[in-house]
């Protein structure tokens, strides 16, 4: 799996929440439809075509490295993030915050 030191282009966000895993593996298992992943309840690796995304989850946290070739193709992974995340936190709405 491509790591994000491998590309040029990264993001970092979180977002605090008591259930970190069970959003994690939720995220997880939806994308591996679709696209590579390996994860477990602590950690993740998700490959889209454009980006690679790592998770990892605590007991408060929910934390995301995304990595990308181009700052388009960066924002192509977080938006694919933004959208799971508001997706499986409907009910009591979670938003990812970027730094």
């Amino acid at each position: 799996m491509t790591s994000s030191t491998d590309t040029p282009f990264s993001t970092q966000g979180q977002v605090a929440t008591p259930e970190a895993s069970r959003y994690l593996q939720r995220l997880c298992y939806h994308f591996s439809r679709k696209i590579k992943v390996q994860y477990d309840s602590l950690q993740g690796e998700a490959q889209f075509p454009w980006g690679h995304c790592s998770l990892r989850a605590d007991e408060r946290m929910l934390s995301f490295v995304c990595s990308a070739d181009d700052a388009l193709a960066l924002a192509r992974v977080r938006h694919a993030i933004d959208a799971h995340v508001a997706l499986f936190s409907r009910k009591n709405p979670m938003q990812v915050e970027w730094v």
